[in-house]
Order: C-alpha cells, then sequence, then structure tokens
C-alpha cells in the first residue's frame, strides 16, 4: 500500500510537470485572450504603514507581457514580475502617507484586452497594540473542538470520528468568553484559522484519512475557515475577548501550505516551493555550527510529508509575502500576538526579517515560536536578544520551553526526582530574556497530564501550580482545568464537554461540573488569581533553596516582595528547615500563605515563627505545597504549626 500511494504521489508531480509543459507550449493560445484577475494578495494596505512600498501578488492568467498603470496618480507602481506561465504577476505599490482611505485600481493590460486590479487603502492604523506580557496566562483553544456557536456552518460535521469536522467556531468561543474570564485567563491562542480544505486528506498513514479541522494545512493565507465563521464572526469573537480583559493570539504557519493549495497545482515561481524531499527532523544540526550544510538544508528545505509543500523562504518574494500576511492579519483583525508554527524550519536570517518588520510597526508585540526541542540550548538559539554563531539575531521575543514541561510532567507523575526541575532551570542564562519564554502546561501536539503513567489528580495540581509559580508566561490548554483525559494525537484533542448543545453535560458551568473536575477548576483559578495578584509570580528572579530527590524548594523575588514555594512531589510528608538567611526572611520573621480563595478574596493565614531561631521549620504534606510571603501579616488570621 505504501509503494502504491508513494507511486500515486510521483505520477502527482509527474503530471504537474506535464501541465506545466503544456501551459508553457500554450502560450501563443493563451495569448489570444485578455488577462483575468482571480486573488489578490493582500486585497487591501493602509496608509503611512512601516511596509512601503507594498508588494502585490496577483494570480490569474494571460498576463504574458503585461503592463500594469495605476488609475490614481498618487499611487506608484514599480518592479513589475510576471512568471512564466503568465498566471501570476508581482508589483510593488508606493503608498503616500496622506493617501485618502478609498477602493482604487490598477490596470492590466496585454495586446489582447486589458483588465482592472482591485485594492483597497484603510486608514493608518494604531500602533499601540496591548500585547502579551508575564501579566498573562495564555489559554490554547482548538476552535473546532470548544464549541458550537453556529449551526449554519455546521458542514460535513461527524463527532463520533476524532479526525473529522466536528463544528466548533468563533462564536462558539464568543459565547463562552464568561468561562474563560471565571478561570481567570487573560489570552486565548487558537490553532490557525486560515481556510483548510474541506475534504479528508488520503495517505496510506494510520492518521488518514483526515480532515484538517487543526487549520495547519492552509490553502489560502487570506482566507477563513469556513466551519469557524466569516473575517467578521472572527472580528467579532476578538473585539468581545479584549472588551472583556482577555486578548487574543494568532497561529501562524509560514513553514509549509497543504498540497490542496493552488499553489501546489501552479506555483507562482518555479522555486516558490523546496523540491520534495523528505524532512529527517535532526533538529540539532540547526544549533551545530559543525553541522554540514547538507544536513540543514534537509532541515530547512525538507517537507514534513507529502501532504505539505515546504515553502522556500530563501526566495525574497516568499519572505516578502509571509511578512506582509503577518501584518495584514494584526492590522486586519487588532490580534494581540503572534504563535508562529514549526518556526526552527525556516531560516534564521527569514525569522529575524520576520520579527523586525512586525516589531518595526508594533514595538513591543507578542510573537513566539514553536521550537519543539526537548534541550534547552536549542530552544535558547532562537530566542532574539543574541547574535548566533552564525551572526544572527533572531530578534524573535519569545519561544516554548518544552523542557521545563516534559520536565514538570516527569516530576509530578514520579519518573523523576523533584531536583530535576532545578536541574532545568540553571540554564535559564542561556536564554536571552528568561522572563519572555513561554512556558506550557500542555499542547494540541502532547498526551494531556491525566493520560500519562503514573498521574495522579495531586500530581495535575503540582504540575499546573508549577507552571504558574515558575519564570516566563505561563500557557494552559484548554481540558487541563477539568482533568481532560486523552493520549495520542486525535485523542489529545476531544471535545470541550458543553461546547454542543446536545451534551449530557457542561463543564462550562460548575453544575455541570463532576467532583474531580470542580477541584482542579478551583485549584487552577486560585492559581491563576494567586499569581495575578502578585508581582514576583510575574516578573521575579528565580533563587533555588533546596531541593533533593522528593523537595523542590525556590523562592521569586522582586525588591518588594520574597515568596517561597515548597513542593513535595513524593506521596509522604516531608519535613525541611531551611536557615532564614537562605530565605530571606532574617528581618521579615512572619509569612502568609498567599493562595487565594477566589470567592471571598483572602489569603488562609499565616504564621510567626521564633524570631530567636537562625531557621524555620516546615511540613509539608504529600503530593502538596507550600507557597508563602515573608513579611508582615496583613490582617490575615495567624495560624500555629
Amino acid at each position: 500500500m505504501q509503494h502504491f500511494f508513494r507511486l500515486i504521489i510521483i505520477l502527482s508531480f509527474l503530471n504537474f510537470g506535464i501541465l506545466t509543459a503544456v501551459a508553457q507550449t500554450n502560450v501563443g493560445v493563451n495569448n489570444q485572450s485578455a488577462p483575468q484577475i482571480s486573488k489578490v494578495e493582500p486585497p487591501n494596505w493602509w496608509a503611512n504603514h512601516s511596509i512601503n512600498p507594498v508588494r502585490l501578488l496577483v494570480r490569474g492568467e494571460n498576463f504574458q507581457n503585461a503592463n500594469i498603470v495605476s488609475k490614481n496618480a498618487s499611487l506608484k507602481v514599480s518592479n513589475i514580475r510576471v512568471n512564466q506561465r503568465g498566471d501570476y504577476l508581482f508589483f510593488d505599490v508606493t503608498i503616500p502617507k496622506n493617501a485618502k482611505p478609498a477602493k482604487y485600481e490598477f490596470e492590466v493590460s496585454t495586446a489582447n484586452g486589458k483588465t482592472a486590479v482591485p485594492f483597497e487603502i484603510l486608514a493608518p492604523l494604531e500602533t499601540k497594540v496591548q500585547t502579551i506580557t508575564n501579566d498573562d496566562v495564555i489559554y490554547l483553544i482548538m476552535p473546532d473542538r470548544f464549541a458550537d456557536g453556529d449551526s449554519s456552518n455546521n458542514k460535513d460535521i461527524e463527532r463520533t470520528n476524532p479526525r473529522a469536522w466536528h463544528g466548533g467556531d468563533f462564536k462558539g468561543i464568543t459565547k463562552n468568553i464568561p468561562y474563560l474570564k471565571e478561570l481567570g485567563i487573560t489570552a486565548i491562542w487558537l490553532t490557525p484559522w486560515y481556510d483548510n480544505p474541506d475534504e479528508a486528506n488520503q495517505c496510506d498513514k494510520p492518521w488518514c484519512p483526515n480532515t484538517n479541522y487543526h487549520g495547519y494545512h492552509a490553502i489560502d493565507y487570506y482566507g477563513v475557515e469556513n466551519h469557524f465563521g466569516t473575517l467578521e464572526d472572527l472580528r467579532e469573537m476578538i473585539r468581545e475577548c479584549q472588551k472583556n480583559g482577555i486578548k487574543v493570539i494568532q497561529d501562524q504557519v509560514a513553514n509549509h501550505v497543504g498540497i490542496q493549495h493552488p499553489w501546489a497545482k501552479s506555483a507562482p515561481l518555479e522555486n516558490w516551493f523546496s523540491p520534495f524531499s523528505p524532512n529527517s527532523f535532526n533538529n540539532s544540526v540547526l544549533l551545530s555550527p559543525n553541522a554540514s550544510s547538507l544536513e540543514r538544508d534537509n532541515l530547512l528545505k525538507g517537507w514534513f510529508n507529502e501532504l505539505l509543500p515546504d515553502n522556500n523562504h530563501y526566495e525574497p518574494e516568499v519572505s516578502q509575502y509571509q511578512i506582509q500576511n503577518a501584518l495584514w492579519w494584526i492590522g486586519a483583525t487588532g490580534i494581540n500576538g503572534i504563535r508562529q508554527d514549526t518556526i526552527q524550519y525556516m531560516p534564521r536570517e527569514f525569522i529575524r526579517d520576520w520579527s523586525s518588520a512586525i516589531l518595526k510597526q508594533y514595538p513591543n508585540f507578542y510573537l513566539v515560536g514553536e521550537v519543539f526541542e526537548e534541550d534547552s540550548a536549542q530552544t535558547a538559539f532562537f530566542q532574539g536578544g543574541k547574535t548566533g554563531w552564525d551572526g544572527i539575531d533572531t530578534r524573535l521575543p519569545s519561544v516554548f520551553d518544552f523542557k521545563l514541561w516534559r520536565t514538570s510532567q516527569e516530576v509530578f507523575t514520579g519518573k523523576k526526582p523533584a531536583r530535576a526541575l532545578r536541574d532545568v532551570l540553571k540554564y535559564d542564562a542561556l536564554y536571552p530574556n528568561i522572563n519572555n519564554v513561554t512556558v506550557l502546561a500542555n499542547n494540541h501536539d502532547t498526551d494531556r497530564f491525566m493520560s500519562l503513567k503514573g498521574a495522579t489528580k495531586e500530581g495535575a495540581k503540582l504540575h499546573i501550580a508549577f507552571i504558574l509559580a515558575t519564570r516566563g508566561i505561563p500557557q494552559l490548554y484548554a481540558g487541563e482545568e477539568i482533568l481532560m483525559e486523552g493520549g495520542h494525537d486525535p485523542d489529545n484533542r476531544k471535545d470541550f464537554p458543553g461546547g454542543w448543545n446536545n451534551d449530557s453535560r457542561s463543564a462550562f458551568i460548575n453544575s455541570g461540573r463532576r467532583n474531580d473536575e470542580r477541584e482542579m477548576f478551583d485549584w487552577t483559578q486560585r492559581w491563576i488569581a494567586t499569581r495575578r495578584k502578585n508581582a514576583a509570580m510575574r516578573e521575579g528572579r528565580t533563587i533555588d533553596v533546596f531541593y533533593n530527590e522528593n523537595i523542590y524548594a525556590f523562592r521569586r523575588v522582586t525588591p518588594k516582595q520574597n515568596i517561597l514555594f515548597i513542593f513535595n512531589a513524593s506521596d509522604k510528608e516531608q519535613s525541611v528547615s531551611l536557615d532564614r538567611k537562605l530565605i530571606g526572611a532574617e528581618e521579615k520573621f512572619c509569612y502568609t500563605d498567599i493562595l487565594i480563595n477566589v470567592r471571598t478574596g483572602m489569603t488562609d493565614g499565616g504564621r510567626c515563627p521564633d524570631a530567636d531561631s537562625d531557621k524555620v521549620d516546615f511540613t509539608i504534606d504529600g503530593k502538596s505545597v507550600i507557597a508563602v510571603e515573608f513579611g508582615n501579616l496583613t490582617g490575615a488570621p495567624i495560624k500555629q504549626r
């Protein structure tokens, strides 16, 4: 079967070559017809933008020897380029700073006729965007699996099939904003909302046939997935989220497109895609200055599989297209951040240019790259702020800390000792900006915590608590707060209970949650609220205090605050005696429990240990955490222990 499928792929590429050859030999025939326009990208741009001129990519036919003129003298056309087949043309449009917002046209003419290219100029953008910071807690949502708020876009829905469309959409997210607010979420990251193919992919792998509900097989970089709603539905969701204090992060996929993209049949340029070759995924060659160019090229040009053509970012037209597309989505929707998928598989020169262009227009904008590698040196290599061995500073503000994520899971499922957390954090100096690193609790590509071997509810609680207590920007995954289970993809992408009208119960409301779900939700809610109230948890320096097989104790410290966390990963009660100098409690003898009761807004009290002792004693229950702030007790009742 596998050989048969590969034969089909080869025949498809041969057929593509034959069609290309036929198109080229029929140039004379095509030239008998007037030029035609089918797609203009981008469809609009803004006056006084940092990208000026903007480069248009126009799809159509019969563009050979075309001339392009602006119908408005204030807009200048230059740098015209037509591909060999005559079905794509490129040209620059220079927009005056004071250009009037309006609809404009450019005339494309050949000896056989002419046609108009529509284009719109919009009013200048506000460049001061409220972006993602350490004050935020990010919540990852797969729109198709979260909630169905509009049955009119439910095309080919099959909820019993884990690889089919299930019907979640933008209106479903909008409908459940109150749930996000109740939990304490301040930012949501949505998996890609580009338009994807409606039909399922066919291949000889175990995961086929499968639909593109996840959004990573784009067929239109400027289109919105019809299963999720319209562009206006998206804008309305973003407006409502922001009105309620929730920022929105777009998942972008510049590395590749779906095989059904029109480019796969008729690429804008012969080198638009890298030639097909399987990717080895030997990621370490990107970090090593000693790697051969052949190995490195495979990582940067190899395809993920036969269904995902790899965009060639060494071609300037491709890079310019992707940079403009990222900026267009920010301007067109008002998003607050971008997560760039599979970013390490694109040239670091492109990452630098992409980041620089966005940050020029929107200073301090949140950009996080997926460098899925459990190696602190590898992920740190891609964060901006320092020059790598290749002479490049990517300028990328954030990367995901996959090493700390994995180690936290391993510690709190009993696979590694508690000290392993410290052994990861000791590499923090590798990162140019450790507080800007995004620390995930889980995501849509990984097994859910409760489906890991050795997982318990108590371990899940400690995992969430640690992610919210450690340095960086925390990112949760929808459903972890109610102990959802799920193994390998697609089992880890189950529907959120209550997101559909015919669901038997709704975990979006307290009465619909089971006891364990309610306990986990309340725990997550308390830790988010506690993080929001305590600056040291968001931006403090990390100081190791004590670590062994069972215990990891550390402080988060600012000039005004000193918080001590003691995590007991073992099943048994543990006791530690900590030197006052080590925990910064030489003068501030009392401490207050910081974990907030969300309903009362109060903490559980505090204690004033013996001021004459050089040590402070703590007893920590099995599979639990102590979180205290040293200072004067602020009206909380004193508990004797």
